[in-house]
């Protein structure tokens, strides 16, 4: 749309101007007027104010002289309103430097607009007819009307008026001319003006959209639910620049308040009010530019989004048009990471099961063999020769007193030489048979132990550091267990202070955060707590060298005697438990470089783990 403009003229000077408009055949100019203040009180801008709001115009000109001397735009009305002083009145319609010839030979200028009102304007000064003899007869030679072709009665008024003053009077006929081209000049510097602001603003939303697309594509690009909430609060700080921003998170039919704290009581009740409704948004406060946004669907809500005092508030419409439009691309990419979040776990779940599968299958192999020899094994003893045995020791016990006598004249005592010698040699086939089969065996064994060593060998992970944000890390194992937390009814209260980039192995301390968290969790089964909590700290060593995380519940707590037997292999306080994930933990952060401690008050007064880990530096070092 081009630019509209009112040009606002002292009433003296209103059919010059509004004539002017019209033979030039001005677009988009509409004249008003305000009362004359010629030789009195200067123009207030309360005289002003309600032509001003009730005119459509873009821009607004006030054009006067001295009558202007005192007149201030209010800051409201700045970038709206702009005052022409003239030094004189006259110079709207003629030369200023034929003026100053004029006056300087003593003539008196008269438009026709004051020429119409000169009776009023000798009464406001205050003067009669002899003040005014007096008055103007001693600095004038004769009164001279700027004839402009606008008013019919103009001679008529100059000749009341010479004849009053007893002045002697001229006309100089000048048209309109001189009056359209300052105007035109006047329009012609405000649209350029205009066009170059456009020009300044075409600019600046172009840097800022490519700006918006770059934090956009941040957005897109996020690979975990912390990743993308942080990038969606960067997005919209940097869209809006707001003095408040906050990522409320909803599950399922509740709205997580206790992942964004700094909401005060109005504000959360403002949020489930809001999220009760089947609105996108809702503006809470149009003067301060404060919103409500939705991110995802009426059925399948993912957030809230509650922006307060953006920093050009006069531009709130266009930001919530702008805020609904990424809004679809926040909700898209939280479903993303969610995806990509639930890929991640089948393609790991798949990784060991077909490993599983490898090894069982070459163990199964190997296990056969051994149980094929074991049978064997197994049917050898039961058939040994060497079964008799305790009965021929029981015949010799019998006849241990006359034993000579048995074997010489007892046709059973006679066999036993004989026995003796086909038992010796049957038991030493038996023997050579059990150490060959026993050979086998342990040959097997051994293979299923290359197996597993080899699979191990296979699958050892190769050392790899990379740079990580902690609270973002503490954010994703916290999302692991977000829907037992909720069904549990367990709060989780945040202290990071640790806010700077890690060097470090992000998965092995993943899997120390996640096992911490679960065992936390755990702390409060088959026990009663009025305010189940679990405390979330990060912080430095004085030197920051270390840095700190701990893991603190509320729970059932661990006896002192014992805490720190928790992180041997197969020590376990829970009914069902394999002692393994502590034991497993500690050794994941001793390869980090760290340590890992607990304690405990007692039993009911919960439990404290406290992971140390060295800061690695720029370049590896620590």
């Amino acid at each position: 749309m081009p630019l509209t403009f009112c040009f606002l003229v002292c009433e003296n000077f209103f059919p010059e101007v509004k004539a002017a408009v019209q033979q030039r055949g001005f677009l988009y100019v509409e004249v008003r007027s305000f009362p004359s203040h010629c030789n009195s009180v200067p123009v207030r801008w309360a005289e002003l104010t309600e032509t001003i709001k009730s005119t459509p115009a873009d821009l607004v000109v006030v054009f006067g002289s001295y009558c202007l001397r005192k007149l201030k735009i209010p800051q409201a009305d700045v970038s709206r309103c702009h005052i022409r002083q003239q030094e004189q009145c006259h110079h709207l319609l003629l030369n200023p430097t034929l003026i100053d010839a004029l006056q300087q030979n003593g003539t008196y200028l008269l438009s026709p607009g004051w020429l119409r009102r000169w009776r009023a304007h000798i009464e406001v000064w205050g003067f009669d007819r002899p003040t005014a003899l007096e008055f103007f007869g001693e600095s004038l030679r004769k009164l001279l009307l700027l004839d402009t072709g606008t008013d019919q009665d103009a001679q008529q008024h100059l000749a009341e008026f010479g004849a009053f003053l007893q002045l002697p009077v001229d006309t100089l006929p000048i048209g309109l001319e001189f009056l359209e081209r300052t105007l035109a000049q006047c329009r012609a510097k405000y649209q350029k003006e205009e066009l170059r602001q456009q020009k300044k603003d075409l600019e600046r939303q172009a840097a800022e959209s490519a700006m918006t697309l770059d934090l956009v594509r941040l957005v897109t690009r996020a690979k975990s639910r912390p990743e993308v909430i942080s990038a969606i609060l960067e997005l919209f700080t940097m869209l809006f620049d707001p003095q408040k921003i906050h990522f409320i998170p909803v599950n399922g039919t509740k709205v997580l308040f206790d992942q964004a704290p700094d909401l005060t009581a109005e504000e959360q009740l403002q949020a489930e009010q809001f999220y009760a409704c089947e609105e996108r948004h809702i503006l809470l406060d149009e003067e301060l530019g404060t919103f409500l946004l939705r991110i995802g669907s009426k059925g399948e809500v993912k957030a809230l989004l509650f922006v307060a005092q953006v920093s050009c508030p006069e531009y709130i419409h266009q930001y919530i048009n702008t805020a609904l439009a990424v809004s679809e691309i926040c909700d898209l990419s939280i479903q993303h990471v969610q995806v990509l979040k639930e890929l991640f776990t089948t393609s790991h779940l798949a990784g060991k099961a077909e490993v599983a599968t490898e090894v069982l299958h070459n163990v199964g192999n190997t296990l056969n063999s051994i149980s094929v020899a074991s049978e064997q094994i197994r049917e050898t003893v039961q058939k040994s020769s060497s079964t008799s045995l305790p009965e021929i020791v029981r015949l010799i016990q019998e006849h241990e007193h006359d034993l000579e006598h048995f074997c010489v004249h007892d046709s059973r005592g006679r066999m036993l030489p004989s026995y003796f010698a086909k038992l010796s040699e049957k038991l030493a086939e038996e023997r050579e048979f059990l150490l060959a089969e026993a050979s086998r065996q342990l040959h097997h064994i051994r293979r299923i132990a290359e197996i597993i060593r080899s699979q191990q060998e296979t699958i050892k992970p190769t050392r790899f550091t990379e740079q990580f944000n902690l609270s973002s890390l503490l954010e994703e194992s916290l999302d692991f267990f977000q829907d037992v937390l909720d069904k549990q009814g367990i709060t989780v209260e945040r202290h990071y202070e640790c806010k700077q980039v890690m060097t470090g192995e992000p998965h092995k301390l993943l899997q120390v955060i996640s096992n911490l968290i679960r065992n936390a969790v755990d702390a409060f089964n088959g026990i009663s707590v009025e305010q189940r909590k679990i405390f979330l700290s990060t912080y430095s060593c004085a030197d920051c060298n270390e840095v700190i995380i701990e893991v603190r519940d509320n729970g059932k707590g661990i006896q002192k005697n014992i805490i720190q037997q928790a992180f041997t292999f197969g020590f376990t306080t829970k009914k069902g438990g394999h002692g393994f994930g502590l034991h497993n933990a500690a050794n994941l952060t001793a390869e980090m470089g760290g340590n890992l401690t607990g304690e405990s008050a007692g039993l009911g007064q919960g439990a404290t783990f406290r992971m140390r880990l060295p800061v690695i530096k720029k370049g590896g070092t620590k």
